[in-house]
C-alpha cells in the first residue's frame, strides 16, 4: 500500500482530491494539510510515498516547500498543482524535482493519469506547461538552460525516452536491446551531461528542447 499526503488550502478542493484518489487501488491518504508548514510537518511525520502540493500556499509557499522536500525527503514524489504560472515558474518547478505538474483546470482523467504514472515511477507534466516552455524558452528569471553537449543519435533517442518517463526495461524492449545496454547508455549520458540522477537528465532534456 502506497501513502499520499494532500496539501491544498481549500477544503472543497481537498474533498474533491479525496474522492478521486479513493478510486486508485493501493493508495492511502495518510494526512491533509492546509498550508505549507502543515505540509512540511505531515511529510516529516508520515514520510509518504507521494505528495499532492498546491503551488500557492499560506505560511510556506509551494516552491519553498518543494525545495525543502527535494533536499530532506527525496523519496517522496511530489505532484505540483497550480492555478496559473508562466514558463519561468514551470521551469523552476521542474528544476526543484517535481515528478508531476498539473494546472487546476486539468480534468479528473488527467489528474488520475498523472498520479498513476508517478506511482509507476514515471513523470507527468501537463501539455499546457510544455506549451509555455515552447512560447517562452528563455524568460528573465527562468532557470538557466543547461549547456548543450554533443550526443550520439542513439543517446538522444534514449535521453528522450527517459525524459518521457519510460523505465530502463521499457526502453530496452522498445529499442530491442538488452537492459544492460540501456544502463550503460544512461550512465554515459549522466557523465556527459554532468548530472547524477534521472531528474538531472529530465531537466537537461526540458531545458534544451528535446521532444518530451
Amino acid at each position: 500500500m502506497y501513502s499520499i499526503v494532500l496539501a491544498e488550502d481549500h477544503n472543497l478542493i481537498i474533498e474533491g482530491y479525496k474522492m478521486l484518489i479513493n478510486k486508485i487501488d493501493n493508495l492511502e491518504i495518510v494526512a491533509t494539510a492546509f498550508d505549507g508548514q502543515q505540509a512540511m510537518d505531515a511529510v516529516e511525520k508520515h514520510r509518504p510515498d507521494f505528495l499532492i502540493l498546491d503551488l500557492h500556499m499560506p505560511k510556506v509557499n509551494g516552491l519553498d516547500a518543494l525545495a525543502y522536500f527535494s533536499e530532506k525527503f527525496p523519496d517522496t514524489k511530489v505532484i505540483i498543482i497550480s492555478m496559473f504560472g508562466d514558463a519561468a515558474m514551470h521551469k523552476e518547478v521542474v528544476r526543484l524535482g517535481a515528478k508531476g505538474y498539473l494546472l487546476k483546470n486539468s480534468d479528473k482523467e488527467e489528474f488520475l493519469l498523472a498520479i498513476n504514472l508517478v506511482m509507476k515511477g514515471k513523470s507527468y507534466y501537463s501539455s499546457a506547461i510544455f506549451e509555455e516552455f515552447t512560447k517562452s524558452p528563455a524568460l528573465p528569471g527562468a532557470s538557466p538552460v543547461i549547456p548543450l553537449v554533443r550526443l550520439t543519435g542513439r543517446e538522444e533517442e534514449i535521453l528522450t525516452l527517459i525524459a518521457k518517463g519510460y523505465t530502463n526495461k521499457e526502453i530496452a524492449e522498445q529499442l530491442i536491446v538488452s537492459h544492460k545496454t540501456i544502463d550503460s547508455h544512461r550512465t554515459n549520458l549522466m557523465k556527459k551531461i554532468d548530472v547524477h540522477n534521472v531528474t538531472g537528465l529530465v531537466k537537461y532534456a526540458l531545458a534544451n528542447g528535446y521532444d518530451v
